[in-house]
């Protein structure tokens, strides 16, 4: 391959080159994501190198993002998430669930015939046991908040549970799946360092913390390609690699030491995906998280509405998205989801209007504007965001300056409200109530309400919306939280940014729906095979 393919592009030659036709990055038939004429095979190690890496494999206790990556792998659970951006929620061990009519009782039938990596057959003392273990204090889970509703797990039968909630709580079945509870067997107590066996398509094999897992085929597995009739998974081991460094990653897949490379250089990929190809390696990206500004309503200047108003009308989320993401990612109108998910409530978008910002920053007292201070820490993009928005907060006469500093101080600063202003980055978000609820509530205030936003009217919607488990009847709710919100503004949504991936032309099976995490319903690495 021509080294020239990958010269990377500064972030002012991508800017002056102008808008860039986004037809020329046209999916269909590209590498990897779809098997064509072609059949999958059989066999295979595929080596993955990722920016982060897993520090221990206790299913319940150990819950960190590469954690759950490794889990994706291992275990199953009673549900399953769907593909972004809907994130409908699927059986997964469960074969259906059937709701009593006052949302308190969810009785599961489940699948038969399952067996755990070490041989035993799923059945029904196994999901109590684990849904138990995580509530347990002894295990320490940091997902126990999840299972806070629920008053008892009840066992019927082998093949059938039933779990009875205090009270109604909407998105409870968004709470069953492998980022919560992975199921393991009754009685099982897994270390760090020895995990319990799990049903999912790969076994572990190997792991030294924060460095390397490797997992192999589990020729038992229950699930079948739906396309092909093929037994799953494909491949016979998977080896995953931490490895910090963007560049280095890429290195690796040039040099042919990796098969899939996660988060290569933004720079070089928006210029493979929307200018030129890199020969022999495929690159795309997937809008996945969300990036916002959080406002402390408690101090002025921010504690004005108005002030937060004028700084929603002189910020360009385009620009924004297009210098720190080399133009990929998506906007968000006034909420943490895209227009095409279930969750989105329509809603008119401010457009970028500089005269009444300063027209609101007058009438808040500032017709001069004044000095503030971003706070942050030293995650790239969020710092590359803040110094784009600083710079067009200029434009209304707001003087900002950045502060950065480590992680565990930003969000201990944040949870006492020590600081004016921050542009954060967050995870995806998967029902209204887990993008609204632990933000804005105001219980949520020293934890995670950033923004210290406390106000009866909204409290009692989020409340609302998380009992009332009708779809049809939550969604007058959050049409009021959306409108609540933009008005209000204790946070302003900004964009989902760009979560790119990097892999070798011969990789294919990989399915388009949530990034290059491992497994989601009908898709993930149990797709994915090698042809060659």
């Amino acid at each position: 391959m021509d080294k020239d393919d990958f010269a990377g592009l500064t972030r002012r030659e991508f800017l002056q080159a102008g808008a860039v036709g986004m037809a020329g990055a046209t999916l269909a038939g590209l590498p990897g994501l779809a098997y064509g004429a072609k059949k999958p095979k059989y066999g295979g190690r595929l080596r993955v190198g990722f920016r982060f890496g897993s520090t221990g494999l206790d299913a319940h206790r150990n819950q960190d993002f590469a954690d759950y990556l490794n889990y994706c792998l291992i275990y199953g659970a009673l549900t399953e998430q769907g593909k972004l951006p809907h994130v409908e929620i699927h059986p997964m061990l469960a074969k259906s669930w059937e709701i009593s009519k006052d949302g308190r009782e969810y009785t599961f039938p489940l699948l038969e015939g399952v067996k755990f990596h070490h041989g035993k057959e799923l059945d029904s003392q196994d999901v109590k046991y684990s849904i138990e273990r995580v509530i347990n204090p002894a295990t320490r889970s940091p997902r126990a908040f999840a299972f806070r509703w629920i008053d008892s797990v009840q066992v019927i039968d082998k093949y059938h549970l039933k779990i009875k909630l205090k009270e109604p709580f909407a998105p409870f079945l968004n709470s069953l799946t492998v980022a919560t509870c992975p199921v393991i067997p009754a009685g099982w107590e897994p270390a760090a360092t020895k995990p319990a066996p799990g049903t999912g398509a790969f076994v572990f094999k190997s792991f030294v913390p924060n460095e390397t897992t490797e997992f192999t085929r589990f020729n038992q597995y229950w699930e079948t390609d739906e396309t092909t009739g093929d037994r799953l998974p494909y491949l016979d081991s998977i080896y995953l690699q931490k490895i910090v460094d963007d560049n280095v990653r890429l290195t690796g897949l040039r040099a042919g030491d990796l098969d899939i490379a996660s988060g290569p250089p933004l720079n070089i990929a928006a210029k493979a995906i929307l200018e030129k190809p890199i020969s022999g390696i495929f690159m795309d990206y997937e809008s996945v998280g969300n990036n916002w500004i959080f406002f402390n309503v408690t101090k002025p200047p921010f504690d004005n509405k108005k002030v937060r108003q004028a700084v929603a009308y002189a910020l360009d989320k385009k620009e924004i998205l297009k210098a720190v993401f080399w133009g990929l990612g998506d906007i968000v109108n006034n909420q943490p989801f895209l227009n095409l998910s279930r969750f989105y409530i329509p809603v008119q978008e401010r457009e970028v209007n500089l005269d009444k910002a300063r027209q609101l920053l007058a009438e808040a007292g500032y017709p001069n504007g004044f000095k503030t201070e971003f706070l942050g820490f030293s995650l790239n993009y969020d710092v590359a965001g803040a110094e784009v928005v600083s710079g067009q907060l200029k434009n209304i006469g707001i003087d900002a300056t950045i502060k950065v500093i480590d992680r565990a101080p930003y969000y201990s600063m944040m949870r006492r409200g020590d600081y004016s202003i921050s542009f954060r980055g967050a995870d995806e978000r998967y029902d209204w109530d887990d993008a609204y609820y632990m933000f804005f509530h105001s219980s949520e205030i020293g934890k995670n309400n950033f923004s210290r936003y406390n106000n009866k009217t909204l409290d009692d919607l989020l409340e609302k919306g998380r009992t009332t488990w009708k779809w049809e009847e939550r969604i007058p709710i959050y049409k009021k939280v959306v409108e609540h919100l933009w008005e209000e503004l204790p946070v302003l949504f900004l964009y989902k940014p760009a979560v790119g991936y990097a892999l070798q032309e011969y990789v294919k099976g990989f399915r388009k729906g949530f990034s290059t995490r491992y497994a989601w319903y009908r898709g993930g690495a149990k797709y994915w095979w090698i042809d060659k």
